[in-house]
């Protein structure tokens, strides 16, 4: 008697397609029928491949890759979640200790006493660069480069969509040009004196 599962597919198709699905990327029915003459049953190929149209084999392998797909991108996703989480109570710890390791120091004057120039320079930078990240502010060259270029970005969106009005192509690519260059100018001008204050 043949058994069947509650969809209807004989117990032994559902066997055959969970080996197959086993195989990975090289599967193939003929490497199917090698692994089920190993494990004693025999099988012939033709039999594996009306099996896999009639029950519909590649779709539901398809099916299986993007559930497992997506599966990996949601624990992906909890666990970066988790990680944040995990590295904001550690950074709030270090915080803490150092706030008070920083209280203590400060409270002793034989402590600052010892401190050399560049330990100095060293704790005022540090203060400096973490008030401009708790504002949301710049903290080195290179993102306030980005934050130039984005602004620039728009800029010359803008630019564009009132240029694009002239309808003289020589007169539109002038204004263009001109423009840009004073964009350019003023946001390079910018990127130097923001420089100058890190």
């Amino acid at each position: 008697m043949v058994t069947k599962s509650h969809d209807g597919i004989p117990d032994r198709v559902t066997l055959f397609f969970q080996a197959y699905v086993q195989l990975g990327d090289k599967r193939s029915l003929s490497r199917l029928r090698a692994v089920l003459l190993e494990a004693g049953i025999e099988i012939s190929v033709a039999s594996l491949k009306r099996y896999s149209k009639q029950y519909r084999w590649r779709m539901q392998i398809v099916e299986l890759e993007k559930s497992g797909r997506q599966q990996a991108a949601k624990t992906a996703g909890e666990s970066i979640l988790a990680m944040q989480e995990r590295h904001t109570q550690l950074a709030r710890a270090m915080q803490g200790a150092g706030g008070s390791a920083l209280q203590r120091l400060l409270g002793s004057d034989t402590r600052l006493a010892v401190l050399k120039p560049s330990d100095i320079t060293r704790l005022i930078d540090l203060g400096l660069k973490s008030e401009r990240h708790a504002l949301g502010a710049a903290t080195d060259r290179r993102e306030m480069a980005i934050e130039i270029f984005n602004d620039l970005v728009v800029d010359l969106v803008a630019v564009f969509k009132d240029v694009n009005d002239e309808p003289e192509p020589r007169l539109r690519a002038r204004l263009f040009a001109r423009n840009v260059d004073r964009l350019v100018t003023n946001r390079l001008g910018e990127l130097k004196r923001k420089e100058d204050r890190l």
